[in-house]
């Protein structure tokens, strides 16, 4: 069997989540599957999907209506992409990589940066979700505690101008989880670029395992996100 490609890069965010979700269902799931946005804030129409707040954020419409409207066995995909949401900007996440002020020494750092200070932290503007000693972060009981979330780290890379965002999941939903998952990073990419004066970059998410919650779920949402060609093609 060919050497599976286990990078997908697309410019805007519905367009890598698509794919990725192709090879995820293909395989049944992937281990270290990348994901990379190449342009994840549109510098072009800012009137996408304002209901969720996501102005700004590069979507194809299309595709991403469609999987708003998407039934997950009772939940639509716009409650799963407001949950991730959610998540990050008021949840586990979010508690997660505030905690000992990771996102605002992050922040900080970066406008230091912008003015020829604090060079030494560029390769460090990372938040860590998993803290060892501190058990507030499980959720469940077991007997070894506590348990990791699945988004291990966030990794901010300085390119010039540019600030790039680079994620770890240790396992990944791509059905429900991995789109939201996706938007949510933008967003918070594209707040960081906002205080700290950056452009946007790349957004780029590795899966350490990339899974199904659902396999038939999978398939009917890529055959719904399928877009048939026009009439005039």
């Amino acid at each position: 069997m060919p050497h599976e490609c286990k990078y997908v890069v697309e410019d805007d965010i519905t367009s890598a989540y698509f794919k990725s979700l192709q090879k995820v269902f293909k395989q049944g799931y992937v281990f270290a599957l990348t994901t990379e946005v190449k342009e994840p804030i549109s510098n072009f129409d800012s009137s996408v999907d304002e209901s969720l707040n996501l102005i700004g954020l590069n979507l194809d419409r299309e595709r991403h209506e469609k999987y708003k409207k998407f039934d997950f066995d009772g939940k639509s995909g716009a409650w799963w992409i407001s949950n991730r949401i959610n998540e990050l900007f008021k949840g586990l996440y979010h508690r997660a990589v505030t905690n000992r002020n990771q996102l605002d020494f992050v922040q900080n750092a970066l406008q230091h940066i912008r003015t020829g200070r604090y060079m030494w932290c560029t390769n460090r503007l990372l938040c860590i979700t998993f803290d060892a000693e501190n058990n507030h972060l499980s959720h469940l009981h077991l007997s070894r505690q506590p348990i990791p979330p699945c988004l291990t780290t966030l990794d901010f890379k300085r390119e010039r101008n540019q600030l790039h965002l680079i994620s770890s999941w240790r396992a990944q939903y791509f059905d429900t989880k991995a789109y939201g998952n996706l938007i949510s990073l933008a967003m918070l990419l594209r707040e960081v670029c906002k205080k700290t004066g950056f452009q946007s970059g790349h957004l780029i998410s590795m899966a350490h395992k990339a899974i199904l919650k659902k396999s038939k779920n999978a398939e009917q949402l890529i055959n719904e996100l399928e877009l048939q060609p026009s009439k005039t093609d």
